[in-house]
């Protein structure tokens, strides 16, 4: 029994290792977030993740990167919460270089419902 739980466990072990390796997020300051207030460009819902091209009120086109639709659906988002044209506020976390790429943190909708992909 105790063998078949040490199994258990490094098999658990060895997967958490492969899918966090998945994609590594250490570009992005996950320490910062950066509120922004703008436009929707494009919303594309697809694998491997939800892609929001954003226009800032200052002009600043902004590329971010959600999570997959299957994570983000599961916490109330859908292929149609967003909209070319739509006027939001979203909270990212910039990448360290400077570059307007980000990954979300969440979004206001223009109907006030706060939709929310890293907590």
């Amino acid at each position: 029994m105790k063998a078949l739980s040490l199994g258990l466990a490094a098999a658990l072990a060895l997967s958490a290792g492969a899918a966090s390796a998945h994609h590594a997020f250490s570009m992005y300051d996950n320490a910062k977030y950066t509120p922004l207030t703008g436009v929707i460009k494009t919303y594309s819902w697809q694998n491997p993740h939800a892609m929001i091209s954003f226009v800032a009120a200052n002009g600043d086109a902004w590329s971010v990167e959600c999570s997959s639709p299957n994570i983000i659906g599961r916490k109330g988002w859908s292929s149609t919460s967003l909209r070319s044209g739509d006027k939001v506020s979203i909270v990212v976390h910039p990448m360290k270089s400077g570059e307007k790429n980000a990954l979300m943190v969440s979004v206001t909708t223009p109907a006030g419902v706060v939709l929310k992909d890293k907590d």
